[in-house]
């Protein structure tokens, strides 16, 4: 298995057309922000292309790929190219921190929980992923290389609860119609892991190497039906505990 993983992951390789399959789904944007003081600063770590950045607040992004940066929309906030170990503000400079779907991607985690703790003065929000969960469909059937991988590289919630004076840990279900393009964002919509303008929109299938077994798996398992027999149950549902999690942590407790 481990053969089949890309060691190393880059933005600037494989994130020229985020902005097309990345966008806001305002559901998942409503839960975050209800965690966030849209009247204090925020600093947004690993944003991207932008999405999930309130509007009408003083917020920064940060993130390391030029490619990346150069796709924020005219409107977006100020950014700064930088990464989460190294964070170029003064001791406090903000109110909050916040983060989406980036941790997984920060070589020391532990270094930037401390830049975290460093520069926020109140709260830390952040969707993730919860490594303890039990795998969807996708990698429990066709990519169980993937659920290994993520199992390393997204920080177990316990980490967090012990860098952090207090963390509360929400469930985020995926909602049927997710207007976002994440790994499980089309559970219920398994032919569009079959588009590759779908997959690379998804850092997961940048790590592998070759993901085509999995994939003639899946349209085998599509054309004969297998694969609507053996998931029959998620055709009743409009939303799915698919392991994200949002991490609300504060900053100003000792």
């Amino acid at each position: 298995m481990a053969d089949s993983i890309v060691p190393e992951y880059s933005y600037n390789q494989s994130g020229k057309h985020y902005n097309t399959g990345r966008r806001t789904d305002p559901r998942i944007a409503a839960r975050l922000w209800q965690q966030l003081d849209l009247r204090q600063s925020i600093l947004n770590i690993g944003a991207g292309s932008g999405s999930y950045e309130p509007a009408n607040c003083s917020l920064v992004a940060v993130e390391p790929s030029a490619i990346m940066l150069a796709q924020r929309s005219p409107g977006s906030g100020p950014a700064v190219q930088a990464v989460a170990e190294q964070l170029p503000f003064a001791d406090q400079a903000f109110h909050q921190v916040m983060t989406v779907l980036s941790m997984h991607h920060w070589p020391d985690q532990q270094r930037a929980f401390e830049e975290i703790r460093r520069i926020g003065r109140s709260r830390f929000v952040a969707l993730s992923w919860d490594p303890d969960c039990e795998p969807f469909w996708l990698t429990r059937d066709y990519f169980p290389e993937i659920i290994a991988m993520d199992r390393k590289i997204f920080p177990g919630l316990q980490q967090l609860q012990n860098c952090f004076a207090r963390v509360e840990i929400e469930t985020l279900p995926i909602p049927a119609d997710c207007e976002d393009g994440f790994f499980a964002a089309y559970w219920k919509r398994p032919e569009a892991y079959l588009d590759k303008r779908v997959r690379d929109c998804m850092s997961t299938f940048a790590r592998i190497q070759n993901p085509d077994k999995g994939l003639k798996r899946l349209a085998k398992d599509l054309e004969s039906g297998a694969w609507q027999q053996r998931n029959s149950d998620l055709m009743q549902r409009q939303e799915l505990d698919a392991g994200y999690r949002l991490l609300i942590a504060r900053l100003d407790e000792a």
